[in-house]
């Protein structure tokens, strides 16, 4: 019988799995096809599955591929790019203004890195940099994720109000001095930017296209409440319905966007997203910082997940999203990297390790438990996979799900001494680093093995990337740069003039008095 042997000193099955994750000592997974055929001893699994190949050791620690559920498919970051972070709501225009790279050559660099970390799954908020080459641009980074064998959900975007700022378009251009305003709206038209009716058309192709593709989804990605008509969201939800495809779009990122959902809809964001019939099991919210206790229950009530980007909402001053309330209140979150990592190295074991840190922030005087080592490397997997509407298929080592495993190397992490009474999973989010990730499969395809990618030349790929990045602008491309450093200012002063309202903060980090 062929097959897969993956030996670990130790298999982690279900991080959700309380006491211990579901923990197996001296133990094996065995591959058939794309799947979990078993879990057990390594003894019984070597005498079982003779002739299957083995990956691993005694040495380490096999767990479920890490799953990022917030990502852009961005390889070259932001600050590579030449851009430092700022407020999200200003920076928006920092974003627009990078340069247009090879989008195949950044989404497989991007996916490389997300492999090499662990993670076998994404999902991909898209959001694309070359207006006018819409449906190129989704092509060229579903084509890289088929090239780079990880795991996908590429939620496809749309938006079609308030493009600037949380303000009709044409009521800012207007304000904008010596015909500014103008020059943005021609420039724009000379774009010719996809439309609402290029996303449903683009939608429905591609949902044809990868109907039973093996790792690859099609979500709907509306990028945000602020930047998307109630119209359209409405029509989003029932082609998500007719699909059964999963509806990722961000939400309550940043204080002035909850601002912006109380004056526009006289209630919260996610109170009129319930209204509106939105929420619900298959939609998830990417970042979600500024909800209300209500807003909670809501995701509760509905089966709403959330997406924690705890390193963007860092960087670009949005908040800490209130994780241990969530979670209290049983909501499902999950992580993402957002491509904005605190380290800008796009590294999921820190990433977790940042999330396991940030939440031991007190709350008042109350004495309460936070996540655990087993929370968050459950956030990272099964609710990762509960996110994606697949959690009967990834995240946990278990047989029938897919084959999507990482085998970490533990002599660095116990190097010198680490007590024996130290639960490996603890290990894990106290000391694992990037460099102890060996081995990865998915969908029981061997992906990286002794920290080598076996199907891809990485340096090729950085080396063309590198080049695309050095190209120079197209004059068309830099007069539309240089129009939006004229813009930021402008954009800048508006969200000057808001007020400040009171909130009451769900963690204390430091006195007022």
């Amino acid at each position: 019988m062929a097959g897969k042997l993956i030996r670990g000193r130790y298999v982690v099955t279900d991080a959700s799995r309380l006491p211990d994750g579901g923990l197996l000592e001296d133990a094996a997974i065995a591959i058939e096809g794309d799947r979990v055929a078993a879990v057990g001893s390594y003894g019984v699994l070597r005498e079982r599955f003779p002739g299957a190949e083995e990956l691993g050791s005694d040495t380490g620690v096999v767990i479920p591929g890490l799953i990022n559920t917030h990502h852009h498919g961005w390889g070259l970051t932001s600050f590579q790019l030449g851009f430092n972070d700022d407020y999200l709501d200003s920076w928006i225009l920092d974003v627009w203004q990078l340069k247009p790279v090879d989008a195949f050559l950044d989404c497989l660099w991007a996916d490389l890195k997300n492999i090499r970390l662990g993670v076998t799954t994404l999902l991909h908020s898209a959001y694309g940099r070359d207006w006018s080459n819409y449906e190129r641009e989704t092509r060229d980074k579903l084509r890289a994720h088929q090239a780079s064998g990880i795991r996908a959900a590429y939620a496809l975007h749309t938006l079609n109000q308030h493009t600037f700022v949380y303000q009709d378009d044409q009521q800012f251009l207007s304000s904008l001095p010596g015909g500014l305003g103008s020059r943005v709206a021609s420039a724009i038209a000379g774009m010719k930017p996809a439309t609402t009716g290029d996303f449903f058309s683009l939608l429905d192709a591609l949902q044809q296209e990868y109907a039973g593709h093996s790792r690859i989804t099609i979500m709907l990605g509306p990028v945000a409440p602020q930047w998307v008509s109630d119209d359209i969201l409405t029509r989003i939800r029932e082609r998500a319905t007719e699909y059964a495809a999963p509806i990722h779009i961000h939400c309550l990122e940043s204080p002035y966007q909850r601002e912006f959902g109380r004056a526009s809809y006289g209630k919260s964001t996610v109170e009129h997203l319930r209204e509106i019939g939105f929420l619900g099991p298959d939609v998830s919210l990417g970042h979600a910082i500024w909800l209300t206790g209500a807003d909670m229950d809501i995701c509760a009530g509905t089966g709403t997940s959330v997406c924690h980007n705890a390193s963007s909402n860092l960087r670009l001053r949005s908040g800490i999203l209130p994780a241990a309330r969530l979670i209290e209140k049983g909501v499902n979150v999950s992580i993402g990297m957002d491509g904005t990592t605190i380290n800008d190295d796009e590294d999921m074991l820190n990433e977790i390790r940042l999330v396991a840190k940030l939440h031991r922030l007190p709350r008042y005087l109350e004495y309460t438990p936070c996540p655990s080592s087993f929370d968050v490397l459950a956030m990272a997997t099964v609710n990762g996979g509960h996110t994606l509407e697949l959690g009967s298929e990834i995240g946990k080592l278990e047989p029938g799900y897919k084959a999507d495993a990482v085998f970490i190397d533990l002599d660095e992490v116990r190097s010198p001494y680490l007590d024996p009474q130290v639960h490996v999973v603890d290990a894990i989010l106290y000391r694992a680093r990037s460099h102890d990730v060996d081995t990865v499969v998915i969908d029981g395809e061997v992906v990286l093995k002794d920290r080598q990618f076996l199907n891809l030349d990485e340096d090729a790929v950085v080396s063309e990337l590198v080049a695309s990045a050095e190209a120079p602008l197209a004059a068309r491309t830099q007069e539309w740069f240089d129009i939006l450093a004229e813009v930021r200012p402008h954009v800048v002063r508006f969200y000057e003039r808001w007020d400040s309202p009171d909130y009451e903060p769900c963690y204390t980090i430091h006195s007022l008095t």
